[in-house]
């Protein structure tokens, strides 16, 4: 008999006892420190797992001026330590303040919106003789509602027909290609019977995107969330991370077009222009500005080059 893999999504919503194993094994115990200004709805899920599977001596939690319940809901855990960071301005300086507050030998830095399968200390651990800051691999989990503009295509996944405006045309239905085209196949069916078809705007469905069974190889292999966000955070995050990253690393060559990139970005939001970034790297970090003053050219180059093609490319239309 085949075992079927449950998702981890129903790992994520089912009702799991709390387990708390440090008081049953402190051996190995770490303070754990987690940063919050807000928390997703699986935030207690996640706890739930830090417990699990981590001998927590103490939990650090650098409260940035929570906006939402995260701070009440970490209280109901045990050995909890909320640390008061409203006045910080930055992620780093929270997490500075929290490893100053840690009080094991090791400490381990986890971020709210993360779940620890079982057996993630015990393999995790193993590699403290080898390595004193060390990561592993992400598995993404994306649970996202948004809107689908499918522009003149019919909408599949919830649909209501009267089965007299499809007879007529079932016949022009063969066993051969009709898939995921379906929507746009059963509506001209309905429309060449002189039938209507329609879109109703004042209702919606849920449609997942999940992992499922399939006779086909089907890995998902990126997915791509294109966020709505206002002028004023865009900015606030392109400077911190242009400017923390001159600023705290060496210069090298695998972030300049990322600066630069950003900073084209800023120019064009008139909230930083070239000159005076330039200025700022010079004083902070010199070191960068060979690099820096590169990636600039290579940005200028390749947008000239698009509007020289999109003239061209009109010239022939």
């Amino acid at each position: 008999m085949e075992i079927v893999k449950k998702s981890i999504f129903n790992e994520y919503y089912q009702q799991v006892e709390f387990k708390d194993l440090y008081s049953s094994d402190p051996t190995d115990a770490v303070d754990i420190i987690i940063p919050v200004i807000h928390t997703n709805e699986l935030w207690r899920t996640n706890l739930l797992s830090f417990y699990r599977e981590v001998p927590i001596k103490r939990l650090l939690i650098g409260d940035g001026g929570c906006i939402d319940d995260s701070i009440k809901i970490a209280k109901e855990f045990p050995r909890v330590h909320v640390l008061n960071h409203h006045e910080y301005k930055s992620l780093g300086y929270s997490i500075r303040n929290m490893i100053e507050h840690v009080e094991t030998d090791w400490f381990i830095y986890l971020h709210s919106d993360v779940f620890l399968p079982c057996g993630w200390f015990e393999v995790m651990k193993k590699y403290r003789g080898e390595y004193e800051w060390y990561g592993c691999l992400m598995q993404h989990t994306v649970m996202v509602e948004y809107n689908m503009d499918y522009l003149d295509r019919p909408w599949a996944g919830s649909q209501i027909g009267l089965k007299k405006a499809f007879i007529e045309g079932l016949n022009r239905i063969d066993d051969d290609y009709v898939y995921r085209q379906e929507d746009f196949v059963f509506a001209d069916v309905v429309k060449k019977a002189g039938y209507r078809e329609g879109k109703i705007t004042d209702t919606f469905h849920y449609h997942q995107t999940i992992r499922k069974q399939s006779p086909y190889e089907r890995k998902i292999k990126s997915v791509a969330i294109d966020l709505e966000i206002g002028k004023e955070e865009e900015s606030r995050a392109a400077i911190m991370q242009i400017k923390g990253l001159v600023k705290y690393l060496d210069p090298t060559h695998g972030f300049v077009m990322g600066i630069a990139e950003n900073m084209e970005r800023l120019e064009e939001l008139q909230e930083m222009s070239w000159p005076d970034f330039l200025e700022w790297v010079q004083a902070t970090n010199p070191a960068w500005y060979p690099l820096i003053s590169k990636g600039r050219k290579k940005i200028k180059r390749r947008k000239f080059f698009s509007f020289i093609k999109q003239k061209i490319k009109r010239i022939l239309i």
